[in-house]
């Protein structure tokens, strides 16, 4: 990975199986409770600070829509915990697709998010075909600075991440624990 000004040079990635441990703790504050998670929509709702909302996960992004907030990126694979489940509703956004396999950042991937974000007029859904799980990392470091991802916490809650320099820095260390695919998607 080569930072270049604010960008990240793309790559793909592996994650290896003795790194995992360090991907399981929440990378934002995390929500807990139905309650905590209202308060969070409520301030998405009305902050008009914020550049972008991006939803990574199924399930994170039915609950926003629920919500009536359409992310200006939703990431999704069409399962939740390995399940496959029905799909959210694309009626709202402009869908691409793209191919991203368990425990990986594909190159493809990335570029579909980093070219998704630079589109201000539009809602855009990327539909993955494989896992979306380890795409919040280009989607935290591609995102604009006081954008939202949000994404779940697998059986704890919502993790919500604001994007500042800092927190780039900190995934950028993160993504260095993973192996760089000479090639790939």
């Amino acid at each position: 990975m080569k930072l270049v000004g604010n960008q990240v040079k793309t790559s793909s990635y592996i994650l290896p199986e003795e790194e995992k441990p360090h991907f399981k703790v929440p990378l934002g504050k995390l929500y807990k409770t139905d309650s905590e998670i209202e308060e969070l929509i409520n301030t998405l709702k009305i902050d008009k600070s914020i550049s972008k909302i991006i939803t990574v996960g199924d399930e994170t992004t039915r609950v926003i829509l629920n919500y009536s907030i359409v992310p200006d990126l939703a990431i999704i694979d069409g399962h939740i915990k390995r399940k496959k489940v029905e799909l959210v509703n694309f009626s709202h956004f402009e869908c691409k697709e793209a191919i991203n396999l368990a425990g990986t950042i594909s190159k493809s991937a990335w570029n579909t998010i980093k070219g998704s974000l630079k589109m201000h007029d539009k809602k855009i859904i990327i539909k993955i075909t494989g896992e979306e799980d380890l795409l919040v990392l280009p989607a935290i470091l591609e995102s604009p600075l006081g954008s939202k991802v949000l994404y779940g916490q697998p059986n704890e809650g919502l993790v919500e991440v604001t994007i500042t320099l800092e927190k780039r820095h900190n995934i950028q260390k993160l993504l260095q624990k993973m192996v760089k695919k000479i090639n790939g998607l």
